[in-house]
């Protein structure tokens, strides 16, 4: 089968299953999701976490550690960087990224902090990465300083999203009590 041929195979394939997907979504009524995800939360144990709400996001991430970057994985079209991630959002619908950039954000805690401990920054994504709509300035230079300007502290309910489309989309959650 010839290259064209398996492009629009392909094509028709992705449409397919993204409306086959929100149909099967939405069979279920509000409440019944709304019910399913506080059973989630329930269960979690004392602590951070993201939970992600987008078609390429979904899960939920705990935070336990110093630094967590969200980026994604290099495609056929891109050498790898060589750097780590530690949550991927495949936005990939077509086979190339849309919005999320390899490494678009990450979000850490900083000493000394006691109300706001955890932070969001901008890691020169392409798209922009938005706290609650609002977009990061990314930061300028590795300056300790200059990342602490443009970062933004992190508060329970809180929303981020990668890109300005709202499909790519966390909650972060302070669990802690």
């Amino acid at each position: 089968m010839d290259l064209d041929k398996l492009s629009h195979r392909f094509e028709k394939l992705s449409v397919t299953a993204r409306l086959q997907d929100t149909a099967y979504f939405m069979r279920s009524d509000e409440a019944t999701r709304i019910q399913l995800v506080r059973a989630v939360l329930e269960r979690l144990d004392p602590g951070v976490y993201l939970a992600g709400a987008g078609p390429y996001t979904q899960g939920v991430y705990s935070l336990m550690t110093d630094e967590v970057v969200i980026g994604r994985l290099a495609t056929v079209l891109e050498s790898p960087l060589g750097q780590a991630v530690d949550v991927f959002v495949n936005d990939a619908a077509t086979l190339t990224p849309r919005e999320v950039s390899r490494v678009h954000c990450a979000i850490y805690r900083h000493d000394g902090v006691s109300q706001h401990d955890y932070w969001l920054i901008d890691r020169g994504s392409t798209c922009g990465t938005f706290l609650n709509g609002e977009k990061l300035e990314p930061p300028q230079s590795k300056d300790e300083s200059e990342e602490l300007r443009v970062s933004r502290a992190l508060a329970h309910g809180d929303v981020i999203s990668l890109g300005a489309s709202l499909v790519n989309t966390f909650l972060f959650l302070d669990l802690r009590g």
